[in-house]
């Protein structure tokens, strides 16, 4: 039976990660776009002279798409920033309690962010906020990239605290 639960949670952890890394993936093309914005605008205002009251903060709000879908995908292929002088040398017990209390306090305030930021991205929509410049665009799609990022986030977390969990019950059975 224990068997059984391990697959289940192994395909779990195989979907998050998947999910994570094509959503990453996808989102790392809003760069290109973030780029080429930012070239128009240069080329309308110093070639042109008839600058854009949009591009600067449509690309603030491409840019908090880029870093709030990617999270997940970073976290997956540990690309954040770690300082693992100390950690290097512990034992294996140690790493791993390490990183279950890792997991857990970043769990903890991932759910935080994703409830805040969804309170954040409701009131935006509820009372249909717009921007306080002469664009003013609506401000609910780029605010609800908090709760969408920081779900993708707890998804990982979760991913990698089950690949943990797997991974101490698999050195338990030898």
């Amino acid at each position: 039976m224990l068997g059984f639960k391990m697959q289940i949670i192994e395909k779990m952890i195989n979907f998050i990660e998947k999910i994570n890394k094509n959503i990453g993936k996808a989102a790392c093309y809003l760069i290109f776009v973030f780029m080429f914005l930012m070239v128009y605008e240069v080329i309308a205002r110093y070639f042109f002279q008839s600058p854009t009251i949009w591009v600067h903060e449509m690309c603030g709000y491409i840019f908090a798409a880029y870093i709030a879908m990617t999270g997940g995908w970073v976290l997956l292929e540990k690309g954040h920033v770690s300082v693992d002088i100390i950690y290097q040398f512990f034992p294996r017990k140690v790493k791993l309690t390490a990183d279950i209390i890792v997991s857990i306090v970043a769990l903890f305030m991932f759910i935080i962010l994703f409830w805040q930021g969804y309170k954040f991205a409701w009131h935006a929509f509820s009372t249909n906020q717009h921007s306080h410049t002469l664009f003013g665009p609506p401000l609910w799609p780029v605010k609800i990239l908090l709760p969408i990022g920081s779900l993708v986030f707890i998804l990982q977390i979760l991913a990698d605290f089950g690949k943990t969990i797997l991974k101490a019950k698999q050195r338990r059975v030898k």
